[in-house]
């Protein structure tokens, strides 16, 4: 994996972003000698969030499960909810 400082990436950079995505190479970003970001392809990105997005959802599965699946309130409801107890939306 290549590492380069944001000061040499701000000279290179159409060359770091070119890399990526003809030849799938990651990038370390670093600053101070800290690694602090990643230049990654795309189809990366995306099966990292898709991966993120489905052990969300497990997480929630079970966290319904472990409250005998009761159904829970929408954000809307919350937001209602919140509104009546503050005196929103009354004139």
């Amino acid at each position: 994996m290549n590492e380069i400082s944001v000061g040499e990436l701000r000279i290179h950079l159409a060359d770091v972003l070119n890399e990526v995505a003809y030849t799938g190479a990651r990038t370390v970003i670093t600053r101070a000698g800290k690694r602090i970001a990643a230049v990654v392809p795309i189809d990366e990105a995306d099966m990292l969030e898709e991966a993120e997005d489905a052990y969300l959802n497990l997480l929630a599965d079970q966290s319904e499960e472990a409250q005998g699946g009761k159904p829970r309130k929408t954000l809307a409801e919350v937001l209602a909810e919140y509104a009546e107890d503050f005196g929103e939306g009354k004139a």
